[in-house]
């Protein structure tokens, strides 16, 4: 195999170790990504050497992972993860291994790792060790374990959920043995973190297939046993999950960005239908950001407020059901902000793109509220041409909760177009407000 890239810029790492009389290779998914022509995420080195040994031959390391046999070594500043061969003992709460006994045999090194398209390895040379029929297993699009399915899923049972990941993004079938195996095992999901199943799941919705994932994930039985319940409409969706029903797309290079993730996590939530709630406690249970979570679950208050429209009107077209669209759409922006008014309009042009026959859902019209955005003078205090101190000066008045809420009338009405956005205008218009309040209350 032919090693070229960053496989090649790794190559002094492999070198150094080889002329300290050890043996060293690639390992990992880096060997299986070369393999199927893939761009590299992280070059993994395995190496017969300690890792007092790897720490004396580089003298720039960090020891991230030393009771694990794992050394970080710099070079040219890159960093690589070099780890020592190493045989596993019984495992821990079916997660981490009890014990770490590191070994000289590469094929035993190999042998613990999860499933054999990522238990090969690669020498300096460009000879592809494979004890496990890994390249046999991706060339016929077969995912299998390594060894016994049973062991290895009791040893970790985060395997399982990378089992579905892996599936999904190479576009592998699940071997019938490591498949029962799985569903046999599936209640082992309870003692995995939940950071590190949201972390997979975040994977599967960022990668090249998030909708197969998606289906795999529940007819896997996996999403009935994570260690925090899941909110009832995604274990409900499960049980009659269709990849037809999901408007999921990915990245055919597998490459993910934030934006394409955080969309398909939207799409995944209106295909199944499920409330703006039920949405903020799912991300909650996969530990993502309150930040993340609380943006994703404006976005889906949003969808839930602007398709109420949809069902109402039915799209007929006329004035008053525009003027009510308009309306709607300028208090979500407002109430929700622009980043997720942003967001939904992406998804509203999936759903588009996706749907051949218009529904009432499809029926929101993408690019009429897309060009509606854009023509707000302003969308939130930030935007306002006049600030607190001004309107505090002017009116001759102590900060107050009176301040707040003038701010909130004056963006109101600056993005109605009530009131021009600039100092002067918003100020007579603060004053007119005050005024009618204080004659109100007399």
């Amino acid at each position: 195999m032919l090693i070229e890239g960053e496989m090649r810029r790794a190559l002094p790492v492999v070198e150094t170790l080889m002329s300290g009389g050890y043996e060293a290779v690639f390992v990992g998914g880096c060997v299986r990504d070369t393999w199927m022509g893939r761009k590299l995420k992280d070059i993994d080195i395995a190496t017969s050497a300690t890792p007092e040994q790897v720490m004396a031959l580089f003298p720039h390391h960090i020891p991230t992972g030393l009771a694990h046999g794992t050394i970080t070594v710099m070079l040219g500043g890159v960093a690589y993860e070099v780890t020592t061969y190493r045989k596993e003992s019984a495992y821990e709460q079916f997660r981490r291994p009890s014990e770490v006994e590191f070994v000289t045999d590469l094929e035993a090194d190999l042998l613990r790792r999860d499933f054999t398209i990522n238990a090969m390895a690669l020498r300096a040379d460009g000879t592809l060790v494979d004890p496990f029929g890994g390249a046999a297993d991706l060339a016929q699009g077969i995912l299998r374990c390594v060894g016994e399915a049973d062991a290895r899923f009791q040893e970790d049972a985060l395997r399982m959920v990378r089992a579905v990941r892996f599936a999904a993004e190479f576009q592998l079938r699940i071997a019938l043995g490591t498949w029962r195996a799985l569903r046999r095992h599936a209640h082992l999901l309870t003692h995995v973190a939940m950071e590190r199943v949201g972390a997979e799941a975040d994977k599967m919705m960022g990668g090249s297939d998030p909708k197969r994932a998606a289906v795999l994930f529940a007819r896997s039985g996996l999403l009935e046993h994570t260690k925090q319940a899941l909110p009832a409409s995604v274990r409900d969706a499960a049980h009659r999950l269709d990849a037809a029903e999901l408007l999921l797309s990915g990245h055919s290079d597998g490459t993910r960005g934030t934006e394409h993730t955080e969309l398909q996590w939207l799409l995944l939530s209106i295909s199944i239908g499920m409330p703006p709630n039920e949405t903020e406690n799912l991300f909650d249970a996969l530990r993502f950001s309150t930040k993340r979570t609380s943006s994703l679950a404006a976005v889906m208050r949003m969808w839930e407020r602007m398709k109420g429209i949809t069902a109402d009107g039915q799209a007929s077209g006329t004035s008053a059901e525009a003027d009510m669209l308009y309306r709607q759409w300028i208090e979500a922006i407002l109430e929700e902000g622009m980043p997720a008014a942003s967001l939904l309009i992406e998804a509203l042009k999936a759903i588009d793109h996706k749907r051949a026959v218009p529904s009432k859902t499809s029926w929101l019209p993408a690019g009429q509220l897309e060009q509606w955005m854009k023509e707000l003078p302003v969308t939130n205090l930030r935007d306002l041409a006049v600030k607190g101190s001004d309107l505090m000066r002017e009116l001759r008045k102590p900060s107050g909760p009176w301040l707040g809420n003038l701010l909130k009338q004056l963006v109101h009405d600056a993005a109605y177009r009530k009131v021009e956005n600039n100092q002067a205008a918003l100020i007579s218009r603060g004053i007119d407000y005050m005024r009618e309040r204080e004659s109100e209350t007399r």
